[in-house]
């Protein structure tokens, strides 16, 4: 009885914390210039509400600005967008870049993990891929190849 009593009010300690990402992330994502999630939002939905571009004017967009991460290996996750910054990721060796998307992609910061190649790459299935970043409480979360997770300060790009 103690154990279930005890397990009971830990879940209720629990709860509320987990409530305030998950509410920040709804908010967010409100803002259909937001991409705060690998797939946008908590419904999946991978479907963005902007209309800028349709039909008629499709047909006459230009390239604005490339970017490059300079990693010539698969990138299979989702970048995140958040109150004008793109945040990218690549795959080993797990380089985070922070775009500012007011300023021609720019790249506002970097992070570049300090991973070693011998005792990662050889280990790990199926390529060197990573499957995305995710974003709360201003903080952009790294799972890294090495199994290490970073979070690091969304504005500045520090661990925090």
């Amino acid at each position: 009885m103690k154990l279930k009593t005890l397990s009971l009010a830990m879940m209720s300690l629990a709860i509320p914390g987990m409530a305030t990402a998950a509410d920040e992330l709804l908010e967010m994502q409100k803002n259909a210039d937001n991409w705060v999630m690998p797939a946008g939002n908590y419904n999946n939905q991978r479907y963005s509400e902007l209309n800028e571009i349709n039909k008629d004017n499709v047909k006459d967009l230009n390239m604005a600005w490339t970017f490059s991460t300079g990693v010539l290996r698969g990138h299979e996750g989702n970048s995140l967008v958040i109150d004008g910054t793109m945040y990218v990721h690549t795959p080993f060796p797990n380089i985070v870049f922070a775009l500012d998307l007011n300023n021609d992609g720019a790249i506002k910061w970097k992070y570049e993990p300090k991973q070693n190649y011998d005792e990662t790459v050889p280990v790990m299935c199926c390529d060197t891929v990573n499957r995305g970043l995710s974003y709360a409480d201003g903080k952009i979360f790294l799972n890294q190849a090495d199994t290490t997770l970073v979070a690091l300060n969304s504005e500045d790009g520090s661990v925090v």
